[in-house]
């Protein structure tokens, strides 16, 4: 970059008092690149004198949620607030932007956008997009001047080295690729006790480092136990862990000049690790072998620098072994200092060219293999740093090869979207309380080798029972019985509860299959798009779904429910010439008429009183034996309809398309319609055929 391209300038205010317009300015530093200045500068947001001032937000576009966004809208009146519910009744989409006038601002538009937060997946890309979206929308009405905050404080967790160069490359890459851009000045307005982000955006600028590669998110991938030490799988740069101890893969000269990792740790280290390595060891290291020294300016205490032998294409396991000695020799080293926690790269995966299963495999046979024979190690942490254009395929490695040990962890965090990731990727089997077709054996043997048929009605133990009848019981409404036209004829029988004969359990192998190859799916999804919003956090939702809050934590029935994938227990009246054909095909949309209220699919209730209309038919009314299902829902991403719509299949959530008949993709579109409107019950409908599984057959009478 030449220098008429981007200079540079500090520039501190002639007065310290405040101006006219309240705003108080201890310095700014500005660059100017091709023909933008870009600057940041201490103020309040809401009284810069620009084009446009862009506000971080929730996705319901809430505008009271976030010091932030509270104080735009105190200043620009409540008009604000009132435009962007008329404009975007359901909010907006994480990343993308929301177009309001300013108020009583000294601008021309407000941009407004909600961010992922940090350590999610896509967080970074996501930030980035959402300057391109602000800048684009600028261009797209002439404008020139544009006021962001830092975006990094508050929710979105975002770390200011990170945040503040994400933005310097999103408007280098915006400018870039827009020559023509009517964009003049990008100003970055940091609150005046905010010093860190402030100093952050300063350094940035002045540095000006557009190299990193910003498809690259740092995130956890995975977390486990083998034996007595946690493994944590991470996405970021290992010169930057602080650990006690880190390990580098080097040549046998011990050059480390040589190899990025070996040059990026040598760097940030500074030049007298190098000179200790020349010093002390001139011969270099033999492959296979390792070599401690100090760690300069690191964050850690030593480093060990480890030559992997070269790879062994004819014999894999050659290699494994190669790699599973060389981290036992490196463990070796952190127990003889008492160190508890070590960090490795993916060794072998760069210039050795091993294949990432042979690396990964061998790593963590080295772990486990160390464990066994160290049972008092002081060892307790090990982290494997990935990082580089391969990250994708290397972390895929690593959660494949720690199936294994799965079993002894607790695995990723539950609410994550790794923790999705790893679900995804699971063996399936049938849930652990199923009595019939049992845990020991895959889904796929049973369906394989059994001949005992592919369902079986079970009658449950006592706690299951008790847990079942309660649920039905806690979502009773009696004051609605007899209330609306599915109703019609229940109110003669004059009953005001209902009472649990018996609770059976469907084990029905090839139903179970195909709702969690649906579920599966749903995994994938929220593992990269994030994790499904609750009912009760959408814009205008009445609330928590009656079933889910009546369960206890330590109920039976929240085994193997899954809440980030939005998996819950509904009930499903269902008259007496349809249960079987239930127990054996499931829940089928397809033969469902299509008068329903949003369309041809299959409907489930949160009350046991709406369950109970559809058990007769409305001419035949009785207090006989009647049965409902507890069905086993996966709502995934839900829209939320306030009015009656006859969808064919949910519709897209792409912000202004809302279309169930659109081109987008099923990644793009919602999983399933709740009618929570002015009804009497509120409607939870689903348009697949293998989105629920019929778990509990209820056998009740009307008392």
């Amino acid at each position: 970059m030449s220098d008429c391209e981007s200079s540079e300038h500090s520039v501190s205010s002639e007065n310290n008092s405040s101006t006219v317009k309240d705003v108080q300015e201890s310095d700014v530093t500005s660059r100017d690149y091709k023909h933008v200045n870009i600057s940041v500068k201490e103020g309040a947001l809401e009284k810069e004198e620009v084009d446009v001032i862009v506000n971080s937000t929730s996705d319901n576009l809430k505008l009271r949620h976030g010091r932030g966004s509270r104080a735009l809208l105190d200043a620009a009146g409540a008009g604000l607030q009132t435009e962007c519910k008329r404009k975007y009744p359901t909010g907006i989409q994480k990343g993308d932007v929301a177009v309001t006038g300013p108020g009583n601002l000294e601008c021309k538009f407000i941009f407004h956008g909600c961010l992922q937060k940090y350590g999610s997946s896509d967080a970074e890309k996501i930030y980035m997009q959402f300057i391109s979206k602000c800048l684009k929308e600028l261009d797209s009405q002439k404008l020139s001047s544009i006021a962001f905050p830092g975006l990094t404080s508050g929710f979105l967790k975002f770390p200011k080295n990170v945040a503040s160069k994400n933005a310097c490359r999103a408007l280098a890459q915006y400018i870039d690729a827009n020559p023509n851009t009517s964009l003049k000045e990008v100003r970055f307005v940091i609150h005046s006790e905010d010093n860190d982000t402030f100093k952050a955006f300063g350094d940035a600028i002045k540095a000006w480092d557009l190299s990193p590669n910003p498809d690259i998110e740092r995130k956890v991938v995975c977390r486990f136990l083998i034996n007595q030490i946690t493994v944590l799988i991470k996405v970021d740069k290992i010169e930057e862990e602080e650990v006690d101890m880190i390990v580098n893969s080097v040549n046998k000269t011990l050059d480390l000049e040589k190899g990025s990792l070996s040059k990026a740790l040598s760097t940030a280290a500074g030049p007298e690790m190098a000179k200790e390595c020349r010093r002390d060891h001139p011969s270099g290291v033999t492959e296979g072998n390792v070599v401690v020294s100090s760690a300069g300016k690191l964050k850690c205490k030593i480093i060990c620098h480890a030559c992997v032998p070269t790879y062994n294409q004819s014999d894999n396991s050659v290699s494994k072994l190669d790699i599973q000695n060389i981290v036992i020799k490196c463990l070796e080293k952190a127990d003889e200092n008492q160190y508890n926690c070590v960090a490795f790269p993916a060794l072998g995966t760069l210039y050795k060219n091993y294949p990432s299963q042979i690396t990964a495999e061998g790593m963590l046979k080295g772990v486990d293999q160390f464990s066994k024979s160290h049972t008092q190690s002081s060892l307790k942490t090990v982290i494997i740093v990935i990082y580089g254009d391969q990250h994708a395929e290397i972390s895929k490695a690593f959660v494949d090869e720690s199936v294994p040990y799965q079993g002894a962890c607790s695995g990723p965090e539950r609410g994550t979207q790794e923790f999705c990731r790893q679900l995804y990727h699971r063996e399936l089997h049938p849930p652990e309380y199923w009595t019939e077709f049992t845990l020991d054996k895959s889904v796929k043997f049973w369906k394989t080798e059994c001949d005992k048929g592919y369902h079986k009605l079970v009658d449950v133990d006592s706690s299951t029972h008790k847990a079942v009848e309660k649920l039905v019981q806690s979502t009773w409404q009696s004051q609605k019985v007899g209330q609306g036209r599915d109703a019609k004829g229940l109110l003669e029988l004059k009953y005001s509860s209902l009472k649990v004969l018996k609770v059976q359990r469907l084990e029905n192998i090839d139903v179970y299959e195909n709702y969690s190859h649906f579920r599966a799916r749903l995994f994938h999804k929220a593992g990269d798009i994030g994790i499904f919003e609750q009912l009760s956090s959408l814009s205008q939702s009445t609330g928590d779904i009656a079933t889910t809050k009546s369960l206890k934590e330590d109920s039976i029935l929240k085994k193997e429910l899954y809440p980030e994938i939005n998996e819950h227990f509904l009930f499903h009246g269902t008259k007496p010439d349809t249960y079987k054909k239930i127990l054996s095909q499931g829940l089928d949309f397809r033969m469902a008429g299509e008068k329903g209220m949003f369309g041809q699919g299959v409907y489930l209730a949160e009350s046991s009183t709406k369950a109970d209309q559809y058990t007769d038919d409305k001419s035949a009314r009785s207090k006989n034996e009647k049965r409902m299902f507890l069905v086993r829902s996966c709502l995934g991403k839900i829209h939320l309809a306030k009015t009656d719509n006859k969808f064919q299949r949910p519709p897209c959530f792409q912000t202004g398309c809302e279309s169930d008949a659109c081109e987008h993709s099923e990644r793009q579109r919602c999983d399933s319609v709740v009618g929570d409107g002015s009804w009497i019950f509120r409607e939870f409908v689903s348009y697949n055929h293998h989105q629920n599984y019929p778990e509990y057959l209820i056998t009740y009478k009307r008392v």
